[in-house]
């Protein structure tokens, strides 16, 4: 009744409809789905989109993102749900367990070893409804910079002139390119048990935001040597800590929160930084220090398992450097 069908994106009908049902479900804009979801084919980076179509629009979608976590030295392909909306007048009808089952027998095809989603309130009932279970939950870093009551309406205001008059350049920390980022990330991922794979060309795609929000800082040592990297994305209120990845001394991690701090007393819109991460086993303590709150965030992580021998030991999960890839956050 419902045919479930692969977006083809030669397709200027199909992609305008899948389009405006994901900006009538979530807002942000045209340019961001169409960078989202790869719809101009720019990027080297394995992503679909499957649809339901009906009546000249789009009725539901859903897009797996799949890519390859290295679990002791073993890679694995896997992929991950985001972006799932459903028209208003079409809901209630299965179609979203219909697209999560199709893309399920899509994945076991394309040599995949799990499929995963975070799961929203609404969106966890259909998954563990399929199978999907819950695996592991990431921790939350969270640093308030401003208060939104009234009452402290006078605090915000010393911030603000306060921080422009402490806060010094720092001359060991500057904006660096992907490349250079995905360069460190290669030569650092070998210490962690569990990560995901960051190519060059996967990180041109996640980080080439339309808004331009993405900022990726780097901090140097006394011989100009890259020593660690943040990766930060910036929304009207919040700063948000996509990746930090440090060598061996964990000062210069140190100073880039401190950087971030920075960044957010300047910009007296910054109500909050946080920052989701599993690699807690080598940071937390980094986080604590610079007065972040650490806690589980949220739901756990969903996991549907199409290979059988597919296995993450749980007592490698705080050594796991995790980077969300569907770009929700």
């Amino acid at each position: 009744m419902h045919q479930v069908t692969l977006l083809d994106k030669t397709s200027k009908t199909e992609v305008n409809q899948c389009l405006d049902l994901l900006e009538g479900s979530f807002g942000k804009g045209l340019d961001y789905y169409q960078w989202k979801h790869n719809v101009t084919q720019e990027y080297g980076i394995e992503e679909y989109t499957f649809c339901v179509f009906k009546d000249n629009l789009c009725i539901a979608t859903t897009q797996v993102i799949i890519n390859e976590m290295i679990i002791s030295g073993v890679a694995y392909r896997f992929g991950i749900l985001c972006d799932g909306a459903t028209h208003k007048d079409y809901r209630r009808l299965g179609l979203f367990e219909k697209l999560l089952s199709h893309i399920n027998t899509f994945c076991a095809q394309k040599n995949v070893a799990y499929v995963y989603s975070t799961g929203n309130a609404k969106s966890r009932k259909a998954l563990l409804k399929l199978g999907f279970e819950d695996f592991f939950s990431s921790y939350k870093a969270t640093k308030k910079v401003r208060y939104t009551h009234a009452a402290m309406k006078g605090y915000n205001m010393f911030l603000n002139a306060f921080g422009k008059l402490t806060i010094k350049s720092k001359d060991n920390i500057k904006e660096i390119a992907i490349e250079d980022y995905a360069k460190f990330y290669t030569n650092q991922k070998k210490k962690y048990a569990i990560t995901c794979e960051k190519s060059e060309a996967y990180l041109k795609w996640r980080l080439d935001d339309t808004t331009g929000s993405y900022k990726i800082y780097g901090a140097f040592d006394a011989h100009k040597t890259l020593q660690s990297i943040v990766v930060i994305k910036s929304s009207k209120n919040m700063l948000y800590i996509v990746d930090a990845i440090y060598n061996e001394e964990m000062k210069y991690l140190n100073q880039l929160l401190k950087y971030t701090s920075d960044l957010a007393i300047l910009n007296k819109n910054i109500v909050k930084i946080n920052s989701i991460h599993n690699n807690f086993k080598g940071i937390k303590k980094m986080f604590q220090d610079n007065n972040y709150k650490v806690s589980k965030a949220g739901s756990s992580t969903l996991l549907y398992i199409l290979n059988p021998d597919f296995k993450i030991p749980h007592a490698e999960l705080e050594n796991m450097h995790y980077m969300r890839i569907d770009k929700n956050e």
